[in-house]
């Protein structure tokens, strides 16, 4: 056999003991006898990427973060294609801008290498979404409907988007695309009419959003407390809102917003003696928070009772 050959293969066949050494050493976190091993394979293939990526898990672990960084860049300098996706994990973690940039362009290229694959596509769309990049984000989940299809995650991400655009009207009519499809899912009718609340839709089309929620999920707190409060301030009927505002009370005492309602709506009703200890109890529970309403609750319920 050629003397060269001969030497090359002896070569490869050390570099494939040692590589498969220390990925069972860095698999059972014995870091200095994988970083040893990795050093042999270091000498012998210093082109190989994943021998870098590995010495950059390893100073990952050990919390070097500047190594780390240096051979997870040089991974993915050299085998941009497989070895991205722990390089843009290392790099999420830093609070400086010129990463972040850092790993929208990496993100971008491999979603780019992967047009098939979810996994590079949804990273990108969170780090797209990070960093303000709204349009792209819309765009990157058109491509992720193409390859999962669509579905309440994308309904969710997309109301998300627009609502951080401002764009409330749009935000709203991603929710009622899927809830089209599926009006029984809960969570996007809750989000459905706080979008309306945001909006400030008309009453009759707010006391439909809530009375669609309660068909679904007749304990859901919040729904029960916003409709039991709009029947309050719009007339409706005092008896049915206080037995709405009564339950989700009973079910967080502690909710300074629940027991603001149910103070409230027993003011309306006036039984002030009984408001004023609800309203106490939502400014003891209050604590910090500026709650300009409640604060003016307060002042009327306890004014009534003297």
């Amino acid at each position: 056999m050629n003397t060269i050959l001969s030497i090359l293969l002896s070569s490869q066949l050390l570099f494939t003991y040692y590589f498969y050494a220390a990925k069972q050493a860095l698999e059972r976190q014995e870091y200095d006898k994988a970083l040893m091993t990795l050093r042999f394979c270091e000498e012998l293939n210093p082109e190989d990427g994943t021998t870098q990526e590995y010495l950059g898990l390893i100073y990952d672990a050990l919390g070097d973060t500047q190594k780390a960084e240096r051979y997870f860049s040089r991974a993915y300098e050299l085998d941009p294609y497989d070895l991205w996706k722990q390089y843009a994990l290392h790099l999420s973690n830093s609070k400086d801008d010129a990463d972040k940039k850092k790993i929208l362009s990496i993100l971008r290229r491999a979603a780019a290498d992967h047009p098939k694959e979810e996994e590079p596509w949804q990273m990108l769309l969170k780090a797209e979404m990070m960093m303000g990049e709204y349009k792209r984000a819309l765009v990157v989940q058109d491509h992720l409907d193409s390859i999962v299809g669509y579905d309440m995650y994308s309904a969710y991400t997309r109301y998300t988007i627009h609502r951080a655009m401002d764009k409330p009207k749009l935000a709203i009519a991603d929710i009622e695309r899927y809830l089209a499809l599926d009006p029984r899912e809960v969570n996007l009718q809750v989000l459905r009419v706080q979008m309306l609340e945001w909006m400030g839709a008309k009453w009759q089309v707010l006391e439909e959003g809530y009375q669609t929620v309660l068909a679904l999920d007749p304990s859901n707190t919040l729904i029960l407390n916003n409709y039991a409060y709009g029947l309050a301030i719009h007339g409706g009927d005092l008896k049915q809102a206080e037995r709405m505002s009564q339950q989700t009370v009973r079910e967080e005492p502690d909710n300074p917003i629940y027991l603001d309602t149910y103070a409230w709506i027993l003011h309306l009703q006036g039984q002030d003696s009984l408001a004023a200890m609800y309203i106490r109890r939502a400014m003891e529970h209050l604590g910090n928070r500026n709650d300009k309403e409640l604060k003016k609750h307060y002042k009327a319920i306890v004014k009534g009772e003297k």
